[in-house]
């Protein structure tokens, strides 16, 4: 038996025994997804599966174990996921920290940046929003005017963000801020990471026709 293969009965044998029958049914609404975070509310199935996923690191099965992520190769991650099919299991995390800020912090953080922010990706804790889009910047991103200057100790920020998906339900928020109005638009701008829970940062949901919407707009002041 190959060592894949031997890795294939293990986890056909650990799914059976820890995935919860509730987390093998397939979602109704989206109540039934779990998007972790300090504000959410779940079941007790849905923060079972979610803890006994993270403490295998499999949440985020292709990083790096000592950030919180599974170690596993890309071949032991596609074998995770067809286990995972075969028996219906539920993605225990969805996460725009998983899916878009994990990738860059894995490739451009600091490791110091590394071990504060992704195990809590890792393990649900934090719940990210995206701050790209402006009233006067949609797809444009290079005419985004928020403002961010770095005070030494701190940075201010000043501006509006649109579409911002699920921020008010969100914990932290990366943002796209300008940081040298005297360079080319398509210049001058940084990345950062922002608490969403502080004086100055405010979210206020975007509601469509249906009455219900995901986006919202946010303002740093």
């Amino acid at each position: 038996m190959s060592d894949l293969e031997s890795f294939r009965e293990e986890v056909r044998d650990w799914l059976n025994a820890n995935c919860p029958e509730e987390m093998r049914r397939p979602m109704e609404s989206e109540a039934d997804a779990v998007w972790g975070g300090k504000k959410g509310q779940y079941s007790e199935p849905q923060l079972l599966w979610l803890e006994r996923m993270a403490a295998k690191g499999w949440t985020v099965p292709e990083w790096p174990t000592e950030y919180g992520g599974g170690g596993l190769s890309k071949e032991e991650a596609k074998v995770l996921r067809a286990e995972m099919r075969t028996i219906k299991a539920r993605s225990p995390l969805q996460s725009f920290g998983i899916w878009m800020l994990g990738p860059a912090l894995l490739k451009y953080g600091t490791h110091e940046q590394k071990l504060e922010h992704l195990p809590r990706i890792a393990r649900g804790e934090i719940r990210w929003a995206q701050g790209y889009s402006e009233p006067n910047a949609g797809s444009d991103l290079a005419a985004l005017m928020t403002k961010c200057e770095d005070k030494g100790d701190h940075y201010l920020i000043n501006g509006q963000k649109i579409w911002t998906s699920y921020a008010d339900q969100a914990d932290w928020i990366f943002a796209l801020v300008r940081t040298d109005f005297e360079a080319k638009k398509h210049e001058g701008i940084s990345f950062i990471l922002v608490d969403m829970d502080q004086p100055g940062v405010t979210t206020k949901p975007i509601k469509l026709i249906s009455g219900k919407s995901p986006f919202c707009e946010t303002f740093f002041d």
